[in-house]
């Protein structure tokens, strides 16, 4: 089945569950159309994935191939919202494919997912700076949706202007409650600029307690060319003092 919710003219919240049938597609189809019609208004998606869902048949995957042909060149934005890993890819993938702007959010920000798919814009985070570190140390937080954007914007400039002042840098990196996540194409930005300074970097810290960030970390340090570590959000006054060695 499909709970769709409508109550908010600008976004329509779907949650599929267990196995999706023809009829499921159908009625959901039906409830959009209805909706354009009654409002005047096409929403934006909220899609709730607790599990991945699948189809009961092969009729109801051509219903679902259906609905994001007839939908996908009016749907402006398609909030995907889930733990699962494998939703992480899915934007990554789907962009290509349509022409709705589509982003993963985790479970426990609903709320910012909710927010993105009603707003105009297309601005899901930025990085903040953080103040009070010595020159010589990039420090930022991550808020929200980091995309290219936000690398090409402010974290690449800001790594240019400061290797014209030093030879070495350090980076505090922190990712607390107000962070959702990187787009495939932020991640993208972030190799390149590790490419483009393999050297430049002697420490980075890590702040963060989301343990699959953490992991990715320290699974990947010993192929970084600098000094890493990562530290859990009560101990940022360690981390600062230990990147500043």
């Amino acid at each position: 089945m499909i709970d769709i919710d409508l109550s908010d003219p600008k976004i329509a919240i779907l949650r599929p569950e267990g196995a999706l049938s023809v009829e499921d597609f159908d009625a959901l189809n039906a409830a959009i159309d209805t909706h354009i019609n009654q409002t005047d208004t096409v929403p934006n998606l909220v899609i709730r994935l607790d599990r991945l869902p699948h189809w009961d048949s092969l009729g109801a995957l051509s219903r679902h191939f259906h609905f994001v042909k007839l939908h996908q060149k009016v749907v402006r934005k398609v909030a995907i919202v889930g733990d699962s890993p494998l939703l992480a890819l899915a934007p990554e993938i789907a962009n290509y494919l349509v022409n709705a702007t589509i982003r993963h959010f985790p479970d426990r920000k609903l709320e910012d997912a909710r927010e993105w798919a009603r707003s105009e814009a297309d601005d899901p985070g930025h990085f903040e700076l953080i103040a009070g570190l010595p020159r010589d140390v990039i420090g930022v937080r991550a808020i929200g949706m980091i995309t290219a954007q936000d690398y090409q914007d402010t974290l690449i400039p800001l790594v240019e202007q400061k290797l014209q002042e030093h030879d070495k840098l350090k980076c505090l990196a922190v990712l607390d409650e107000h962070f959702v996540g990187y787009s495939g194409h932020a991640a993208w930005e972030d190799v390149k600029l590790g490419l483009r300074h393999p050297l430049s970097f002697t420490r980075c810290a890590l702040v963060t307690d989301i343990s699959w960030v953490t992991k990715a970390g320290r699974l990947l340090a010993p192929l970084m060319p600098f000094a890493f570590k990562a530290f859990p959000l009560a101990e940022l006054e360690q981390a600062k003092s230990w990147v500043k060695r």
